[in-house]
């Protein structure tokens, strides 16, 4: 039996390591860029869109993709999300906090790495295991000087540690998003305008020793659109990520890395879905969730096929949760939650406390009545302030008599920006026959 000797190896020498390597970056950008976990994605919901999302940057992710975006958030958010790569798992968490005048808020943190990589020495002898990993703290600020325009930035913090080396760098992202039409939006993102370096130092007994000169991570570009139709419900998205090189010795254009998403709403605010397409991969998703008052849960799944290694890579698994609460809504309080309407009796009536928060002041309000079928019974609407409390008597709009059911809500509110945020929900259940019995006569 041949002993092995007594070595440790260099992790650059490690078959493991450099497996892992070859997973992540052989088949084109990003992944062979030092800081590629900054360009890839972090939720199901960007992932499914092909890397899309720049040009919308309508939730917590924008702090990832264009913090300019952030502007647009009217309620806090949290946002979690795991998912596997070829050789490795990425976690996110995200909050996000908007402010009436204050601007908007973010943080971020984010986790990719792999353990248990196996490592030989020179000589080919198994020696043992070690872990990758790569994290960054962000923290992201949105201003919107005009209703159509938002600016931010991003500072961030970002640890790396690979066997016993490890080092911590810092850098900044800026951001500006152009939303001109309601159905159009633009969104340009600066990443690493301030540069983190890395340099990976040993941290047992050669705390001089480097492992490899330090990495920079690349000022890179990303140029996003979004086209919205079908009232919103359909968005077109399209990235261009690349890296001028103005800010080398030489001007041009290193490469350009496209990438497109589609996003389409079957049930409204319940049923999403994605389809997306990149250099590498084929993406589809599916999103769904719900709301109650103040407060919305929505659950994200996608799945990654990567096409351009022959389908040698597996298919990848993304799961990710998002949570909604407080900040600027409006929703609807109906009492009592079983209505008897009694025509003609003035005092039966169904109170309708109108609850809002909004950024800036109100100019116009809508309140719908539906059925279960979607169709509006009732249309109470107005200009400026809306009152807090609203009755109904249980008739349409014709003065009938609606039928036995359930009824739901549809509210609106602009403010002086033309900046219109909505809600739904159920109002009541209306009940205007008794329990059904028997009577016998004799």
């Amino acid at each position: 039996m041949v002993n092995a000797p007594r070595v440790i190896p260099h992790p650059l020498r490690s078959i493991g390591f450099l497996f892992f390597v070859y997973l992540f970056s052989a088949f084109g950008f990003p992944g062979s860029e030092p800081g590629a976990f900054l360009n890839y994605g972090v939720t199901p919901r960007s992932l499914a869109l092909g890397k899309t999302f720049c040009g919308l940057a309508d939730d917590q992710e924008a702090c990832y993709f264009n913090p300019a975006g952030l502007f647009q958030s009217l309620t806090q958010e949290v946002r979690l999300s795991h998912f596997t790569l070829y050789g490795a798992r990425m976690e996110y968490i995200g909050y996000s906090l908007p402010t009436k005048y204050f601007g908007s808020f973010g943080i971020s943190f984010i986790n990719f790495g792999s353990e248990k990589i196996d490592s030989r020495t020179p000589e080919n002898y198994q020696y043992g295991r070690y872990f990758f990993s790569e994290n960054a703290y962000i923290f992201s600020y949105a201003y919107s000087p005009f209703s159509f325009l938002g600016l931010g930035m991003n500072l961030k913090f970002i640890g790396k540690a690979m066997y016993v080396y490890s080092d911590v760098g810092f850098g900044s992202d800026v951001g500006l998003f152009f939303k001109p039409f309601s159905f159009l939006s633009a969104g340009f993102f600066l990443q690493n305008l301030l540069e983190p370096s890395i340099n990976l130092l040993d941290l047992g007994e050669e705390r001089e020793k480097s492992l490899s000169p330090p990495e920079v991570y690349p000022r890179t570009f990303r140029l996003g659109f979004c086209w919205r139709t079908y009232q919103e419900r359909v968005k077109v998205l399209s990235d261009f990520l690349f890296r001028p090189s103005l800010f080398q010795e030489e001007k041009g254009i290193e490469y350009l890395d496209p990438h497109l998403g589609i996003e389409f709403e079957l049930i409204k605010n319940s049923l999403i879905h994605r389809i997306g397409l990149d250099k590498r991969e084929l993406s589809l998703g599916i999103g769904t969730g719900f709301a109650w008052n103040k407060s919305s849960l929505t659950v994200d799944y996608a799945l990654l096929v990567h096409y351009q290694s022959n389908f040698i890579l597996l298919p990848t698994h993304k799961l990710g949760l998002s949570i909604k609460f407080g900040g600027f809504r409006v929703w609807v309080e109906g009492f009592p939650r079983l209505f008897v309407p009694q025509p003609g009796v003035l005092e039966n009536l169904l109170a309708m406390n109108l609850k809002y928060a909004a950024k800036r002041k109100i100019k116009r309000w809508q309140l719908l009545i539906k059925n279960e079928l979607g169709e509006v019974l009732r249309n109470y609407s107005g200009w400026e302030e809306p009152p807090t409390r609203l009755t109904w008597d249980g008739l349409d709009e014709a003065g009938r008599l609606v039928g036995d059911g359930k009824y739901y809500y549809e509210v609106t509110l602009v403010d002086s920006d033309n900046v219109s945020f909505q809600n739904s929900g159920f109002l009541c259940q209306v009940k205007t026959t008794g329990p059904k019995g028997r009577i016998k006569i004799r």
